[in-house]
């Protein structure tokens, strides 16, 4: 049994939620403190799997308790909830909460969440994923131009000028985005002529999964392997994210989660790369044992590996920092139903999307077609949307 500590200095709100997750007390450990202090003596005990905490608290506040957590136990999941202030403190601890709640906590929702944030963490603490990424030579760091992208986005004075200057600092870059803007991927009705025009017509964050993109990209440009294409794997991650987005869009999403599914899409396969570049021997012999007997790069690969390019990608985004459900997209992009997912989200999006061009265009060179998970669609009551999701994703004639 999983062990979760709510903390909230309001003991009327801890008799709340108590009263709330009455329902399902006997799938979790779970355990009710007043003070952050209280909280950090228990995970001090060990074997806490999540920690979901109130935002306003006296003395140390919940931020910093999330900051703490992070630091000392980087393996528990962190869930951030508040009331009427939510919106703004949600934003303050998007880089401490794995998810964000505003109360009233639903209860179906905490334990999905808690579900699919527990899984993914324990995919992530895997021992043979852990012993194959200790021995990959090179683990990228995070691109700098990316960071220093997010530093002026979330400050306070951000405007779309200093964001397209920073990406002017890499020339290569600019052309990329002009020439991807201009690409019938988003269908724009004008040329884009320079890049605070691109920036503005695309938003920050679609520019800023493109510069992330491309710069992880960019690590790689020595990777030389018979039957392995970088240019080919960055044109499918591109057109993955493109119909993802789609996707996402036909759903009515959020824009948050068009962004996160359009950002997953372009990163799926990162992990492919980290596996081709640092064990080019090891991936040679995946790509005949994918070619002798007619599998899946990633049925290949877990032969070969013991894992697939899917959890090392996810792996490395995480290390990275990236968002938990861009995360998990990766991670499951190929095995949906391994995910506790019972809601559409960035991941739907990303596995038909990429199911969806791979139909198209195999860049791995696969002999044979990538499925769908029909079942998990069902269990979502999405497949009756997957004949418009595949038609939305045509090009108009």
């Amino acid at each position: 049994m999983r062990t979760v500590v709510f903390v909230d200095d309001m003991p009327e709100v801890l008799r709340m939620l108590q009263r709330t997750l009455d329902p399902i007390k006997g799938e979790w450990d779970m355990r009710f403190v007043g003070s952050a202090s209280e909280a950090l003596a228990v995970l001090e005990q060990g074997a806490v799997d999540v920690l979901a905490t109130d935002l306003l608290m006296p003395g140390m506040d919940g931020l910093q308790l999330l900051k703490e957590a992070k630091v000392r136990y980087p393996m528990v999941v962190r869930i951030a909830f508040s009331g009427q202030q939510g919106q703004g403190l949600g934003l303050r601890s998007t880089d401490l909460a794995h998810q964000f709640l505003e109360k009233p906590i639903d209860a179906e929702r905490l334990r999905s969440i808690m579900a699919r944030a527990c899984g993914l963490r324990a995919l992530l603490a895997d021992d043979q994923l852990r012993t194959v990424v200790t021995n990959l030579k090179n683990l990228p760091s995070l691109p700098a131009l990316y960071q220093e992208l997010m530093n002026e986005i979330h400050s306070r004075d951000a405007s779309l000028k200093k964001v397209a200057k920073i990406i002017g600092k890499d020339m290569a870059m600019v052309t990329k985005i002009l020439q991807l803007v201009n690409s019938a991927f988003f269908g724009l009705r004008t040329t884009v002529s320079n890049p605070e025009q691109a920036v503005a017509l695309l938003g920050s964050d679609t520019i800023r999964a493109l510069v992330l993109s491309m710069q992880a990209f960019s690590q790689f440009d020595g990777v030389a392997l018979p039957g392995f294409s970088l240019n080919a794997l960055w044109q499918h991650g591109l057109k993955t994210s493109g119909f993802a987005k789609v996707i996402a869009q036909q759903e009515q999403a959020p824009q948050a989660m068009v962004d996160e599914a359009f950002t997953a899409g372009l990163l799926h396969d990162i992990g492919l790369l980290l596996l081709a570049s640092n064990k080019p021997e090891d991936y040679q012999r995946v790509l005949k044992l994918q070619k002798d007997n007619a599998l899946l790069d990633w049925q290949a690969e877990q032969e070969i590996f013991g894992v697939t390019h899917a959890e090392v990608g996810a792996y490395l985004l995480s290390l990275w920092g990236v968002g938990e459900a861009i995360v998990e997209s990766v991670a499951f992009h190929h095995r949906p139903s391994a995910c506790g997912d019972s809601v559409f989200s960035p991941l739907t999006a990303v596995h038909v999307a990429n199911a969806i061009a791979e139909s198209e265009n195999s860049a791995g060179g696969e002999s044979r077609p990538v499925q769908i998970d029909e079942a998990y669609l069902t269990k979502l009551g999405k497949l009756d949307q997957l004949a418009a999701w595949k038609g939305a994703c045509q090009p108009d004639e």
